[in-house]
């Protein structure tokens, strides 16, 4: 019970989201629901004289049943989280005003790790290409299981994207929690976030770890 324990603070999600009634064989019936997820940093560069803002967004989906169905209770069991469409995008400006101009770098390199919010290594994570999963260091749990993708560019650009269709991570959480009081009203992941921007001889890295949650409840 003790991964249950270390789950229940970071647990949440409305269920005005869209419901997919998929049944599992068994005797719950289980559905999955969706919310969108966002997060992100901007750092300023002084040996480059830049802002870099790096940003992560997509959508998170989850497999849920109740656990007491006949009741009136809303508390809920979730054994699943899918990343869909999670993407990555790197922002160079002169300034990290919303209005700063945009600034180019020559090269860049960027990359996303998302693991259990409750750094457990026991958690089950299958991802299909271009991501690929394998026990990594990361910044909040040390070496653990984790999803992983990285991208590097060439050009010229003050943009730059990580795209990645369909949903490429699964994780498989045991004995998740859910229930609408303080405390326990979203699901997250953690993102360990990396950005290296380039301008010919010179380069500046930045990073930080993200908290990528979606809303069981109000």
């Amino acid at each position: 019970m003790k991964t249950k324990t270390r789950l229940l603070a970071v647990v949440p999600l409305a269920l005005t989201m869209v419901v997919g009634l998929n049944t599992e064989a068994g005797a719950v019936t289980k559905h999955w629901s969706s919310a969108p997820y966002g997060g992100g940093f901007s750092t300023w560069s002084t040996p480059l004289d830049r802002c870099v803002t790096v940003n992560i967004s997509g959508t998170m989906e989850y497999r849920w049943w109740r656990k007491q169905p006949t009741t009136d209770r809303k508390d809920m069991w979730i054994d699943q989280i899918r990343l869909k469409k999670p993407q990555m995008e790197m922002i160079v400006k002169g300034n990290c005003r919303a209005n700063g101009a945009p600034r180019k770098l020559t090269a860049a390199k960027m990359s996303q790790r998302i693991y259990d919010y409750g750094c457990e290594t026991s958690t089950a994570i299958t991802v299909s290409a271009p991501f690929a999963v394998g026990v990594t260091p990361t910044k909040k749990c040390g070496r653990i299981k984790v999803a992983k993708r990285a991208s590097s560019f060439s050009n010229d650009n003050s943009k730059y994207y990580q795209f990645n269709t369909g949903r490429p991570a699964t994780f498989k959480p045991q004995g998740m929690d859910a229930a609408p009081y303080k405390g326990k009203k979203s699901i997250c992941l953690r993102a360990d976030v990396t950005a290296t921007a380039v301008i010919r001889n010179y380069d500046d890295s930045m990073s930080k770890t993200l908290s990528i949650c979606v809303k069981v409840f109000k």
